[in-house]
């Protein structure tokens, strides 16, 4: 820990992602009580996250091979400062009385665009300044400060909208955004890493693709996580109808709900940074997602709001277990020049099924009813991982570490 504190590059990082994760916890905060409370709609709720996630996943497809040519400490900055500007474009139209709700879904395809290049840029910039012995401690420190932010940042902003409306939140999330790309210019660029013979698109993708020849466990924990980022993404948009409705809360019980989620994530990454690397890695993190999925059932059925709560922190705790085993797992096999793409196919992979989701979650919400949806929710993602157990492919997430090999040398390599 010490040894971290006193790298001044990973400092400057950590404290640019603390201001991001802020801006980001307000960003998605202030869009969602918006929405809901111009059309109170739950298909509108679904479909914001949809104008989100389609513009993301595009930007994912297409940006991943050029992250490795790019300064990597640009393309952060740039993705910082341009969801600024979206939202500072969101205020003034408040400011004179001239927001519709479509001016919201602009601005959520706006951010959709910009946001992506954001987290592999900033796990290949990780991997970059940090010696593989110290990447496990260096994620926990990372994600466990951005979900502290994430932690504030819903009841804070459930208080001020409470008090005195969206804008406090929107004015604190601009600044926040704007801050992280400041202290993002502190540090040195990783241009000078990253030069090497330009190459087409197309080759630069399949070239992260083909990564996945050589560790295929790789691929499927990316298909199984397009599984249960299908549920995620069908449950994300109904939380604040769900508190507000099911559970006849406020602004400040749904900001308290998504603290506690936060809340369990922080207490995640102190256990895992903690702890040494599991030896059966398997188990951890298939294990913590099995039991995600029976919290989602406890969610669906609750009468309590302070039960939810209780289930909310031990969703959180269990999704960053996994989240950091599975994100140091990728930084200690891809290779240096290969970071970008492959972190990109990996994102792109996970975040494939929360359109979709979030696309039919609120359809299904608005036929029947949010338990039986988040009921539907948690059975998926205990089949899944139950299924994923017994494949034996999943057995080579307890492999050591080895060399990779360039598939486009070794053919023969399956």
């Amino acid at each position: 820990m010490k040894e971290l504190l006193l790298n001044r590059k990973f400092v400057f990082l950590w404290l640019a992602q603390a201001a991001s994760g802020l801006g980001s916890t307000f960003a998605t905060f202030a869009l969602s009580w918006l929405v809901y409370e111009m059309t109170g709609s739950k298909m509108a709720m679904g479909s914001i996250w949809v104008s989100f996630m389609l513009p993301n996943i595009l930007i994912q497809l297409f940006s991943g091979p050029y992250l490795d040519r790019w300064d990597r400490k640009k393309v952060m900055m740039f993705s910082e400062w341009s969801r600024a500007a979206a939202f500072l474009v969101l205020v003034m139209l408040i400011s004179f009385n001239q927001l519709e709700a479509w001016h919201l879904f602009a601005v959520s395809v706006a951010v959709g665009l910009a946001q992506p290049i954001f987290y592999p840029a900033i796990m290949a910039y990780v991997a970059d300044i940090l010696p593989k012995e110290k990447l496990l401690k260096g994620n926990s420190i990372l994600e466990g400060t951005g979900q502290v932010m994430m932690l504030l940042g819903p009841t804070f902003g459930g208080v001020l909208i409470a008090a005195f409306g969206t804008e406090p939140v929107l004015y604190i999330l601009i600044i926040s955004l704007g801050v992280s790309g400041v202290l993002l210019m502190m540090n040195p660029s990783s241009k000078k890493k990253q030069l090497r013979k330009r190459e087409s698109w197309f080759t630069q993708f399949k070239e992260g693709l083909q990564f996945y020849r050589v560790y295929p466990v790789l691929f499927w924990v990316g298909m199984m996580m397009m599984m249960i980022n299908f549920s995620s993404g069908a449950a994300q948009p109904m939380f604040l109808p769900f508190i507000t409705d099911e559970l006849h809360g406020t602004a400040f019980k749904y900001g308290l709900f998504t603290s506690a989620f936060s809340f369990g994530m922080v207490g995640g990454t102190i256990l895992t940074g903690t702890l040494k690397e599991p030896r059966n890695r398997k188990r951890v993190m298939l294990g913590s997602l099995f039991i995600s999925g029976v919290l989602f059932l406890g969610l669906a059925w609750t009468p309590f709001y302070w039960l939810a709560l209780v289930i909310s922190f031990g969703q959180g705790l269990f999704a960053i277990i996994f989240n950091i085993n599975n994100t140091t797992l990728y930084q200690q096999r891809v290779p240096e020049h290969l970071r970008g793409r492959v972190f990109s196919v990996r994102i792109l992979l996970a975040q494939a099924g929360i359109p979709f989701g979030a696309a039919l979650g609120g359809l299904f919400a608005e036929v029947f009813s949010i338990p039986i949806l988040f009921t539907v929710l948690g059975c998926l993602i205990a089949c899944t991982t139950i299924v994923c157990w017994f494949n034996p492919i999943f057995e080579r997430l307890n492999e050591k570490e080895t060399v990779y090999i360039d598939v486009k040398k070794s053919p023969h390599i399956e």
